[in-house]
């Protein structure tokens, strides 16, 4: 049996190249193989700095706005340094999570081929692990409701496995579509579709109905289907997808009464309303948006943070923002994550790299999603869903796994090529091995940040 090499993937060439689970497994166990093959062609140059400018910009006014509340939640909280502590962990957690946008924007790019599978067996382990600990009754597992979503560490910190399992699906779908491509086997809907949706299914259940966190399932699938239509799948296999989608999300709804409330809650009168009403949440967003009209109210003067708005610093943050700062600097943060997702689907376009390309893709399906379901919900466009705002809501899981997905971004921009890379007349002059007949790529010269 002859060997083949593709995009650093090494495996052999048989008859085993269906759906099959011999063949399927069989991709999962090759990816993990360390090989030597160059795995970017592009010449080295200077990265999308844009690209951390906005992320860097979110990140401050995460912390401004936090700060300012930080009186507000001591006095929900309560307890002996309550306010230090609050700001303390945000701004601990936002420079972690710099930290780890420049390690990942540093590591090599094959390191993410390579590790795909890993990340995502590990993953899966942690989050089945997290279930069995919360049925054991063990104090590592944090569960609220008879779901267990976080792993309580020392230091008052948590972990939160879901974050690790959209980051390990991001990477491997990535690898499998990359590998499908190579064979050209990417319009095959058993060989290629089919793999990808039964692990996406496998995740959705452990993620939705195992932790019970319907929004990080929808972000997760948001991913996956950025990636498959990247990857060039039918339209027709997209829409099927999205009607199962659909499927799986009323089932979500019907096995959980209060994801039914939420549902009920959808379009609610909020002229009277009860503390104790299912209507409460969605109505005291809508109050903050509201009470902060063209302008704001200013720094330091949300009412909401006083625990009439829940989750306030996290899934509810965008309400609080706009209790800040208004229409018009809502709008401004809006436009702040256009310019960052249009910077990362560019990214995409000029990199000459099946694996990168996707994974990048799925970066932009993991924050344009989150964006847009909080957004919505905060707004009553769409039914009320847990979800946080990447950059903005109170660090954690979410924020640094974040972090690290958008220093991949940056360490392919890189790399990224003169011409687009669905341009047949580009590419080619911009290899290692061809001449520089179009002189410096843009952005050229292999210092920056």
């Amino acid at each position: 049996m002859a060997r083949f090499s593709v995009g650093g993937f090494q495996g052999r060439r048989t008859s085993e190249r269906g759906s099959s689970p011999a063949g399927f497994w069989n991709y999962v166990r090759e990816s993990l193989k360390v090989t030597n093959d160059r795995f970017v062609e592009q010449r080295k140059h200077r990265p999308d700095r844009l690209i951390f400018i906005l992320i860097l910009s979110l990140l401050l006014i995460s912390v401004v706005v936090l700060w300012s509340i930080a009186p507000a939640r001591a006095a929900v909280l309560g307890g002996e340094n309550a306010e230090f502590n609050f700001i303390a962990k945000q701004i601990g957690m936002v420079a972690l999570g710099i930290v780890l946008f420049f390690i990942a924007s540093r590591m090599p790019l094959d390191f993410w081929r390579r590790w795909a599978g890993r990340f995502l067996i590990i993953a899966f382990a942690l989050s089945f692990l997290l279930a069995i600990f919360g049925v054991m009754g063990l104090p590592i597992a944090s569960c609220t409701n008879g779901a267990c979503r976080w792993y309580d560490l020392p230091f008052g910190l948590s972990f939160q496995p879901a974050e690790f399992l959209k980051f390990g699906m991001m990477l491997f779908v990535a690898g499998f579509l990359a590998l499908r491509i190579k064979r050209g086997e990417e319009g095959s809907v058993l060989r290629t579709v089919v793999p990808v949706v039964v692990m996406m299914l496998l995740a959705l259940f452990v993620i939705v109905f195992l932790e019970n966190d319907l929004g990080s399932g929808v972000a997760l699938i948001g991913i996956v289907l950025c990636q498959l239509v990247i990857a060039k799948t039918s339209w027709k296999v997209i829409g099927a997808l999205l009607a199962l989608v659909v499927v799986i999300g009323l089932v979500a709804v019907v096995v959980a009464p209060h994801r039914i409330e939420r549902m009920l809650s959808f379009g609610a009168d909020c002229v009277v309303i009860d503390p104790e009403s299912k209507d409460w949440h969605i109505c005291q967003a809508l109050t903050a948006l509201g009470s902060g009209g063209f302008m704001g109210r200013g720094l330091g003067h949300s009412v909401q943070a006083f625990g009439w708005l829940p989750e306030a610093v996290n899934d509810s943050i965008f309400a609080i923002l706009g209790e800040t700062f208004g229409f018009l600097g809502v709008v401004a943060i809006l436009v702040i994550f256009i310019a960052l997702l249009y910077r990362i689907i560019k990214t995409a376009d000029y990199i000459d790299n099946d694996f990168l390309r996707i994974a990048v893709a799925g970066v932009f399906g993991w924050i344009a999603t989150h964006v847009a379901v909080n957004v919505g919900a905060m707004t009553g466009v769409i039914p009320l869903t847990g979800i946080t705002l990447p950059f903005l809501s109170l660090g954690g899981s979410s924020l640094l796994f974040v972090m690290v997905a958008s220093g991949i971004v940056y360490n392919v921009s890189r790399y990224t090529s003169h011409r687009k890379t669905n341009d047949k007349k580009g590419g080619a002059d911009e290899s290692f091995g061809g001449r520089r007949r179009l002189g410096r790529t843009r952005d050229a010269g292999s210092g920056g940040l």
